[in-house]
């Protein structure tokens, strides 16, 4: 009985459509990285030239990217990554406002034109909603709770082409899908996300994210355990500052806020000018969403300067709050690894590039409040596989600090969806 019912031509033609819209979102994802990493190598090319210029071109590029978004594409609001944390407390009304099929046109556009002005943002978060948005299609016909399942898995499968971690996208998946409560994940949704994953690396090349680490770098003593501790503590703290500061310019109930609402342009403008003032000040160091930078770090060219997670931390900040959508997941990394950084040159435990990772993996975990995600996730890109123990300590460690201080940040983004 059981394999009739996998043999009727309805589920037949509904599991072929499924892992089609699979391929289709490591395509999307792909295109998506190509359009960003065009944006970012040309504002690259325009940074030295503007100089004291970026002040007025940050600005206008970032008001331009707010009236695109108010006037025509109110989809693309947000990062992405609140929007699928919330699916499980979403209506079917909710659900086909935010995953319409415009927004993948509109996330990819204006987190590309937000990457050309220099602002720090991510793609990854949009990439995200993208996967969710283009399985949504699949699930108009079925029940609201195995579409909601339908999203979580495209969202995990654009997770996955993202960062080219297929591994870290079914780990994303179950911990989202345990939090429904409702569903249960197979092998078919598990072949959905490796498969996303496998496009993206078809196409991109069998690449590390942050490329492949030194092995001889990942061996380690007992004193490094203690440096996962610190970091752990110091990410956590640090994260719950940055909640706090973005709860207080964009979310809670306070003269700022309402100002910030009712002056959308304006808003826009100044917080143009403070990334400018920042980038300019830090030598083009908080441009971007610190993937160069982190990359370079973990590859030994350059070493951060201690300053570095306050220009990043203020530049993400002020780019949030200009109102252009962009998300923290790899902006986070880069926090990280500035952490990671800062411990190094006050302790000199192990050597920096050890630090990093464990900076990376602490603030994500932090940030995201999922860390089983977040240590799946560096160890595949970045390829450290036998520096597992001391990620884990301090992702746990972080995230436990986070937690003592309350809600995470996507929490307090999701109830403002519901």
């Amino acid at each position: 009985m059981r394999i009739r019912h996998y043999l009727h031509p309805k589920i037949i033609k509904f599991n072929l459509t499924f892992i089609l819209l699979a391929i289709l979102i490591g395509l999307v994802s792909v295109f998506f990285v190509k359009v960003v990493e065009l944006a970012y190598a040309t504002f690259l090319y325009l940074e030295p030239i503007l100089g004291w210029l970026l002040l007025i071109y940050v600005p206008c590029i970032m008001v331009l990217i707010v009236y695109l978004l108010r006037n025509y594409f109110p989809e693309a609001e947000g990062g992405g990554l609140p929007q699928v944390m919330a699916i499980d407390e979403l209506s079917k009304a909710k659900i086909d406002k935010i995953f319409v099929l415009k927004s993948i046109f509109s996330k990819i556009f204006l987190v590309s034109l937000g990457t050309l002005s220099g602002g720090t943002l991510g793609r990854e978060g949009a990439t995200v909603q993208i996967g969710a948005t283009i399985m949504n299609q699949l699930g108009r016909n079925i029940s609201l709770n195995r579409r909601k399942t339908m999203l979580i898995i495209g969202a995990s499968a654009g997770l996955a082409s993202a960062f080219n971690t297929p591994i870290g996208g079914i780990v994303f998946a179950f911990e989202e899908l345990i939090k429904a409560k409702h569903q249960q994940i197979t092998v078919l949704k598990i072949a959905a996300i490796v498969l996303s994953g496998i496009v993206s690396i078809a196409i991109l090349g069998n690449y590390s994210y942050f490329g492949r680490v030194s092995r001889d770098l990942l061996f380690y003593h007992s004193d490094i355990l203690i440096a996962s501790v610190i970091i752990g503590i110091l990410a956590g703290v640090l994260s719950l500052i940055f909640t706090r500061v973005v709860r207080y310019l964009m979310l809670d109930d306070n003269s700022l806020v309402r100002w910030r609402k009712n002056n959308p342009y304006k808003n826009a403008f100044y917080c143009g000018v403070i990334v400018a003032l920042v980038g300019i000040l830090s030598h083009g160091l908080s441009f971007g969403n610190g993937y160069h930078e982190s990359r370079l770090a973990l590859d030994n060219q350059i070493e951060l300067p201690n300053t570095y997670i306050l220009y990043k931390m203020l530049s993400a900040l002020f780019t949030t709050n200009s109102g252009i959508p962009g998300g923290y997941f790899a902006t986070s990394l880069a926090i990280g690894n500035g952490t990671g950084g800062l411990v190094y040159s006050m302790l000199s435990i192990g050597n920096p590039q050890q630090l990093y990772l464990l900076g990376m993996v602490a603030f994500l975990a932090s940030i995201t409040r999922a860390p089983a995600t977040a240590i799946v996730m560096v160890i595949q890109i970045s390829a450290t596989q036998i520096f597992t123990i001391p990620l884990i300590l301090a992702a746990l460690v972080a995230t436990l600090v986070a937690n003592l201080g309350g809600k995470g940040i996507y929490e307090y983004q999701v109830a403002r969806l519901l």
